[in-house]
């Protein structure tokens, strides 16, 4: 790559402008460019050729007034797209987050005078997630006894060489099907309540760091007054 000496460069420069100076149109800039061999260029108008390509434009001290930058290919430019969309659907999600954040606090703020508040808070919805369970569970019980029950018919029915009524095969598919959901809720009820443990427990620490702000905020106000 050829490359221009400092010195040299700023006396050609320097030639070249004033030389632009002494014409008798008005001075509208000096534009520069660099040739595919790395070569520095200077002129008063940029060849078409290089006008895909990166290229400045100088006022009559040589300071650089705008550079137009390189035009992309189809591929760089659809890179480049793709990047903007990643962007912007980071800075979507993080302005998401905040706003929820905020929004928390104040509910937070505004529900709860107190630590204690929340502790109650927490245990009546646990309480009422815990009677759900335990229903489920009487539920599951009640259904276990009557599927044995149903069995117990249908072998007592077999064993004397009949045909067991389809009902009863029927309520077979029916009180299983019970059995599954209620062990199913049971499981969710049960992830619900780990996960509830866990929120109130983050909003626990959240609250008091929320609280600690205001008293500090409060406290600097009093100083200034």
């Amino acid at each position: 790559m050829f490359i221009i000496n400092t010195c040299f460069k700023r006396q050609l420069l320097n030639g070249i402008i004033v030389g632009f100076l002494f014409t008798p149109y008005a001075y509208a800039g000096l534009n520069k460019w660099v040739d595919e061999d790395g070569q520095v260029h200077y002129g008063d108008r940029v060849p078409s050729k290089y006008l895909r390509k990166e290229h400045s434009l100088l006022n009559e001290q040589g300071v650089t007034l705008r550079t137009s930058e390189a035009h992309k290919t189809e591929k760089e430019q659809t890179e480049s797209q793709k990047k903007q969309k990643l962007e912007a659907a980071e800075n979507k999600k993080r302005l998401i987050a905040s706003r929820k954040k905020a929004l928390r606090d104040r509910v937070l703020l505004d529900t709860f005078t107190t630590e204690n508040d929340l502790m109650i808070a927490r245990d009546a919805r646990l309480d009422s997630i815990d009677s759900q369970i335990s229903l489920s569970e009487t539920l599951i019980k009640n259904d276990e006894t009557k599927l044995s029950n149903i069995k117990g018919r249908i072998d007592s029915i077999e064993k004397t060489g009949r045909v067991a009524p389809e009902n009863l095969h029927n309520e077979i598919i029916s009180v299983g099907r019970q059995l599954e959901n209620n062990y199913a809720f049971i499981e969710d009820k049960n992830n619900e309540r780990e996960e509830l443990v866990e929120t109130f427990n983050q909003d626990v620490k959240r609250f008091r760091q929320l609280q600690k702000e205001k008293r500090e905020a409060r406290k600097k106000l009093l100083e200034q007054q």
